[in-house]
């Protein structure tokens, strides 16, 4: 009783210390900098998680700085997307080498390169989960990447990522683990589905998310409902405008009878 009520105290104190950090983020970055890089790696993870949440600190901060000074080795989870990433912050992003979580933009508003987001991914071999959508210079070399250096990927977004093809698609077919993926609004086929899921990658997914990619056709449902008999959700976005779907659309019944967590978004 004793220890527990010792351990809810220093907790308390460890929670407000960090409130204080975070509310006086503006301060340490000009002033106190050197005092953010020599406190404990929880500490600096605990801040890191909190000040990388809000767009305020993006815009009131010198956000780098704050980023260089709290990201460390033991760093696991991060998400950027309140801010504007840049190579900058890709190559600060290098120094952590066990990052599991990784979510980097979710809008256009980015300034990464290829060549940026290839330096890092060479770093992150303990990656889980990776979102990046909506970024023009994610293509199939970095999908290339992913599957190279990212061996326990298991969750994948790169959804209105329209640089990507089958070319990068077939590389996927690498990450044993992978057991989520979106390739919504990409150039991904059949050809590219059909090299995906008939491998042995095909037994493990249980949510692959493709809505508004215009070469995939009926043959391509079928393909997934043939090959993945543990997928969960499946969500496709006919384009009514485009004929490959049209057959998809008026035939959906035929394909959900064999894959009955197909979600045909109309």
């Amino acid at each position: 009783m004793v220890i527990e009520k010792w351990r809810n105290s220093v907790e308390s104190l460890l929670s407000l210390t960090i409130e204080y950090i975070v509310n006086n983020l503006a301060v340490y970055a000009n002033q106190n900098i050197e005092q953010l890089k020599i406190l404990p790696s929880h500490v600096k993870n605990r801040i890191l998680r909190k000040f990388t949440t809000s767009s305020y600190f993006w815009r009131n901060v010198n956000f780098k700085d704050i980023l260089h000074a709290t990201v460390n080795i033991t760093t696991s989870h991060i998400n950027l997307t309140s801010a504007t990433v840049d190579d900058d912050m890709l190559h600060i992003l290098t120094r952590c080498k066990n990052v599991r979580k990784l979510y980097l933009t979710r809008t256009g508003t980015n300034n990464v390169t290829n060549r940026g987001l290839r330096n890092l991914l060479k770093c992150t071999n303990q990656l889980h989960l990776f979102v990046i959508t909506n970024c023009d210079e994610v293509d199939d070399t970095v999908l290339e990447c992913l599957s190279e250096y990212c061996p326990h990927l298991t969750g994948l977004d790169v959804g209105g990522c329209k640089n990507i093809t089958d070319c990068g698609v077939k590389k996927l077919s690498a990450l044993k683990n992978l057991t989520w993926l979106t390739l919504s609004q990409t150039q991904v086929s059949d050809d590219g589905i059909s090299s995906l899921v008939k491998g042995s990658i095909g037994k493990n997914i249980k949510e692959l998310r493709i809505d508004n990619c215009p070469n995939v056709t009926e043959d391509g449902l079928k393909i997934i409902a043939e090959n993945c008999p543990n997928i969960e959700t499946s969500n496709v976005l006919p384009r009514r405008t485009t004929k490959k779907f049209e057959t998809v659309h008026m035939d959906s019944h035929m394909v959900t009878s064999k894959l009955p967590a197909l979600v045909l978004l109309e």
